[in-house]
Formats: C-alpha cells, structure tokens, sequence
C-alpha cells in the first residue's frame, strides 16, 4: 500500500499537542510494516530536523504561501496517487483523487463547547473543517472516548470512528536514574529561569482560556495565603486570547510567584516535572491531555479536571477536581502536595499503559484495513 501522511504541521514553530502526535507517529508507523512505501507531504523540508526519508519513505516538498492543505496539496495527491491519505490532523483536502481513501485525526471539539474561546478565523475554520472529516472522511480516530463522544453529539457519525489514545515518550518522559541526574537538571533549569526556586507547582500547556489558568492562579493565591515558599510555574506558548491570563498573572495577590516561562526545550521539561511538587492541568475541556501522561511518566503528582476526557486519561492515578471551583482546584494540590509518594507511584503504574508504540500500531491498523 501507498500511504500519504500529511507532515506539514511539522513545519510550524508551534509546540502542542497536535505537533507532537504527528512527530510520533510520523517516525514511528512507517517503520512497523515493510510492505507500505510511505509519502510525507509537507509545505517546507523538514530533513534538517525529522528523519522521514529513507527506505521506502519519501519526503515530498511543496512550498505554498497559504492555505496549502486545501490549495497544494491535492496536486501532489494527483500526481503521486496515494491508496490511503492520513491526515493527523482535522481536515481533509476538498479536492482529492476520488479512489483514494481518507483517515483523518479529529483531536478535540472544543470549538462546539466553548466558541468563545476561539478567534473568529479559527472559530469558523474549525467548524467547517471538522463538520467536513465528519462527513466524508473514509475513518476517523478520535483521540479519546471522549471525543467519539462529541463527535456522535455534534455530528451523528459513529461508523467507522475508532478511537485510539496518545502515548507518551518513555525514553524521555520517565524518572530520573539517580539524584545526581535529578539535581544536574535542577542546576540546567534555574540556569535557564533563574526566578524559578522550590517548592513549585507545574502546569505546561498552551496558554488560552480553555486551559482556564485564571482560576489556578485564584487557586494559587489561596495556597500561597499559607505557604510563604511555594511559586507557581506556567509553561506554555503557542496560545490565543490570553491576554486575561496575562492580565490575572500581574494582578495575583502573589504576582512575585507566579512565573510565565514560555514554552520549554523537550531538554529541560522532564527536570521540571522532577522537581515540581504536583502537575496540574485544571482545563475545561481536553481531547487528550498529553501532559497528564508525560508528568506521571515522570513521577510527578498529577492533579487535573473531573470533567471531558481527563479522567479517562488519568484514571485513579490522579486528584481529580472541579475546574469551576478555585477552592476545589487548590484543596487538590495541597492533597497532592501532601501525598506525593503514593500518587506518584499511582502514575507511573498509570502512564505504563500508554506508549507512542501503542498509540503508532493501533493507528497503521486502521490505515491498513
């Protein structure tokens, strides 16, 4: 079989979730079958960063100043005639050949929940973009149960919607092998943020409305009401409408501890999930969660919402609590804070069930049928 695999998320500067998944399987599902040659489109070379070439595996260039999913991208289809397109991400070319069948990754519905959320442009892109991959692509993955769920909700479809889980990176998600390794990681950090101290407590994600950061740093302040050390760290880039987030952050009570560090070198992230007294991830609404996974692969605590995919994501590995609620949010960090032995061993026990290996096989079985 001739698979095409759309790539050129990978060549954006953009460091979330959706980039990563398609990093994964990107270098993992086309070395699991040696009977597939494999297509990688992309809209600019991607050789000096990911290694997509080889045998059987062809890295196809296309440079186009915009819109190049829907506008040069079908060219490429016609010209080299795929069996099967995968598109990690939620859209499908409108035009494509017409035999080449069609599996498309809807991530999230969040723009049907919360709209307000969403710039206008992105609002309607999604929305036209997603109802399409609902309508005419051939499978869907749904990244989570919970997602199927929104996508029978708000669209009807339930055939041929196979839902298959993110994985985490044990190589570089995972406990530190000795304290020498945790405190030189330690050492990088406060070089590379140097207001950072200990004890603090962890988020990393986009910074926008949805991960719904104002009510942690509400949180937050309620904690730091008792504790006169403990800072919180927001890791995150990449994100939209946040300027309420900014805003909350200078106007906390305990502004002098809340720290934005942008987004953080993959290098540098496991230390920080090492030395962090609790992750949390209050978000309203996720398709996944990939940092739940990552942080308890990293034996730190995990606190996050009770609510869309994260208890699915999380189990019984994690304090789950209401993200509507800043006095609930702060009670579980400090729940978390003072049991982290037993949710951290919780976590890793958890995050040992998922793997990019997984989430790649089970991704290549649905291509391929």
């Amino acid at each position: 079989m001739k698979i095409g695999f759309d790539a050129s998320d990978l060549a954006t500067d953009r460091a979330d979730g959706t980039t990563r998944y398609t990093y994964e399987l990107a270098k993992r599902m086309s070395k699991l079958s040696d009977s597939n040659n494999w297509l990688f489109f992309s809209s600019d070379n991607l050789s000096n960063k990911y290694q997509l070439e080889g045998d059987k595996r062809k890295l196809v260039v296309s440079k186009w100043p915009k819109y190049w999913t829907q506008l040069r991208l079908p060219w490429d289809l016609f010209k080299l005639k795929p069996d099967t397109l995968f598109m990690p991400i939620q859209q499908i070319p409108y035009i494509r050949p017409h035999k080449m069948k069609t599996v498309a990754v809807i991530h999230d519905l969040a723009v049907h929940k919360y709209p307000e959320q969403f710039t206008y442009k992105d609002w309607a892109l999604l929305h036209i973009f997603s109802a399409y991959v609902a309508r005419k692509a051939d499978k869907i993955i749904a990244v989570s149960q919970a997602t199927a769920d929104d996508i029978e909700k708000y669209y009807g479809r339930t055939k041929n919607v196979t839902v298959v889980h993110h994985g985490v990176d044990h190589d570089q998600f995972r406990t530190p092998k000795d304290d020498q390794e945790k405190e030189t990681a330690w050492t990088n950090i406060t070089q590379a943020y140097p207001n950072i101290k200990k004890p603090y407590i962890l988020y990393v994600g986009q910074i926008q409305p949805r991960k719904n950061l104002v009510r942690l740093i509400e949180a937050f302040d309620l904690i730091a009401n008792r504790d006169s050390e403990v800072q919180l760290v927001l890791a995150g880039g990449h994100g939209w409408l946040k300027k309420e987030t900014v805003e909350k952050a200078k106007a906390a009570k305990h502004s002098n501890r809340v720290h934005m560090i942008g987004s953080v070198p993959d290098k540098l992230l496991p230390g920080l999930y090492w030395n962090a007294d609790a992750f949390v991830l209050p978000s309203l609404y996720e398709g996944f969660g990939m940092p739940i996974l990552e942080a308890m692969a990293c034996g730190c605590p995990v606190v996050t919402s009770n609510v869309s995919c994260m208890p699915e994501v999380a189990g019984d590995a994690a304090r789950l609590i209401d993200p509507m609620n800043p006095q609930d949010i702060a009670s579980g960090i400090q729940e978390a804070r003072n049991n982290k032995v037993a949710l951290a061993e919780a976590g890793l026990q958890r995050a040992k069930k998922f793997s990019w290996e997984k989430t790649a096989k089970e991704t290549l079985s649905v291509i391929e049928r």
